[in-house]
């Protein structure tokens, strides 16, 4: 398949993916995968139309990046492929597997890696237990997408699938390179007087922060090995529904409460008054290219500093507060890829070595809501078919630490992503029980002094006391 355009240039986010995967190739660590239970009339054929129709439109899922030729040799670039590669749906007949086996082929799917110069880091597979049960599940190296571009991929995918299943699907169409406007926009904004005031602005946020960092079980590898694993911790719906109050009654959103815990969190385990914490903040909109961005498939993601300061005696209120008023600032530079270093502490690709962000589950199409208990979410009908989304840990060993909390109505899931090379699960364990233990006296008493909140309850202290004494 020869390509449309040979050398389209990387965006600075896509860039830094692009060296991550060349440092670690064999590593999943940029794997996005959405894995959904589809069941009723499921249709493997119309399936693959919608497949290739869907990959026909976005230019990134038939995208493969190298290094550009003449003036600009050895720069990462993308190659755009004229049609999407024939085998981009696997389909795995599996008429005796019992849900273990399934939700263990889920994991695997996630697992797999890409090699994004050879082929599109695009991927759609199907488990299909019969005709009417199976499980959908969409992956895809984050140089090419995001979570709402996922949710668009699936969106189109199940819309597409029925068209062709009723004999009126469209015939494949190869969309525009809208991407590459998010591309020139972005190099524009860097050239800019606004771009030079952005770049200001967070040089002066990371100035003299160095980034915030659990204390680690092992010696930091002098290479990033981007292997990982995943600790959930879901909150009670009475805790969410106290945090949210709490953030009315302090003039904050939600996220402001999260973050500014977390960071006090971590303030309490390494000691460090002032470091720096990356949020990821959605660039989709931020360049000004408007609704045209809407149904574009691609990375639309930068990573921001969030400076952490605590002095002796300050309120989570205060803590909290300084949270919202750097995201509302942030938001305003929020499309300047300058808010990442030029450089990684160590030499490694990630600028920070923790990361929070939300993920608000139930506000793009389709609405699949929380996953229960048993790793399901609750069914729900869309596009003729029956849809719930299964949960999989994925993006593992990016930081040293990332807290990615999934909100749908009342339901909050705190989700730990560490790096195995430098922790081990019981470590990241009880500093979740310590974040939750934060969050409840921060709805209990946003006045409490951060350094005087205790970090274990009663029952944990006398455990600890009595291995001191000898008694246990």
């Amino acid at each position: 398949m020869p390509p449309t355009t040979p050398t389209v240039p990387l965006s600075t986010g896509q860039q830094a993916l692009w060296l991550a995967h060349r440092l670690a190739p064999d590593s999943a660590a940029y794997t996005i995968v959405l894995p959904v239970r589809l069941c009723g009339p499921l249709d493997s054929d119309a399936l693959a139309a919608a497949v290739r129709t869907v990959a026909a439109r976005h230019p990134l899922l038939r995208s493969v990046f190298a290094e550009a030729d003449g003036d600009r040799r050895g720069e990462p670039c993308r190659i755009v492929l004229d049609e999407p590669a024939p085998d981009v749906l696997t389909v795995r007949e599996l008429p005796d597997a019992g849900d273990a086996e399934v939700r263990a082929l889920v994991r695997t799917c996630a697992e797999e890696t890409f090699r994004i110069g050879e082929r599109p880091p695009f991927r759609v597979t199907l488990l299909r237990r019969d005709a009417q049960d199976a499980v959908l599940v969409i992956a895809a190296h984050h140089i090419i997408s995001d979570y709402a571009s996922h949710h668009l991929i699936l969106r189109e995918l199940l819309a597409a699938h029925r068209e062709f299943a009723d004999g009126n699907g469209p015939e494949p169409v190869v969309g525009p390179d809208v991407y590459d406007e998010q591309v020139t926009a972005e190099r524009r904004l860097l050239a800019s007087a606004r771009g030079a005031r952005s770049a200001a602005y967070w040089r002066k946020v990371r100035t003299g922060a160095p980034p915030a960092e659990l204390p680690a079980d092992r010696p930091r590898p002098q290479t990033q090995g981007f292997r990982g694993a995943t600790h959930e911790l879901p909150l009670p719906t009475a805790t969410v529904g106290r945090l949210t109050e709490t953030a009315k009654a302090l003039d904050v959103t939600l996220f402001a409460v999260l973050l500014g815990v977390f960071q006090a969190t971590l303030y309490r385990h390494s000691g460090q008054p002032d470091a720096l914490v990356g949020c990821p903040m959605s660039a989709r909109a931020a360049l000004g290219a408007g609704r045209r961005m809407d149904g574009v498939v691609g990375y639309f993601v930068n990573t921001v500093p969030m400076r952490g300061s605590f002095r002796p005696g300050d309120r989570i209120r205060d803590v909290v507060r300084a949270v919202q008023r750097q995201l509302v600032q942030g938001l305003m530079h929020a499309g300047h890829p300058g808010s990442q270093p030029a450089g990684a502490p160590d030499g490694r690709t990630a600028p920070f070595r923790t990361a929070v962000t939300l993920i608000a589950t139930d506000r793009t199409e389709p609405r699949l809501g929380p996953v229960g208990a048993g790793g399901e979410g609750t069914p729900r009908p869309y596009a003729g078919l029956s849809v719930a989304r299964i949960g999989v840990p994925q993006q593992e060993g990016q930081f040293d630490l990332m807290l990615r909390i999934e909100q749908s109505g009342d339901a909050l899931d705190a989700v730990f992503s560490y790096d195995t090379d430098l922790f081990e699960a019981g470590t990241i364990a009880r500093f979740a029980q310590r974040y939750a233990r934060l969050i409840d006296r921060a709805v209990d008493d946003p006045d409490a002094a951060v350094d005087a909140i205790s970090l274990v309850d009663r029952t944990d202290l006398a455990e600890l006391l009595a291995m001191g004494s000898g008694t246990v």
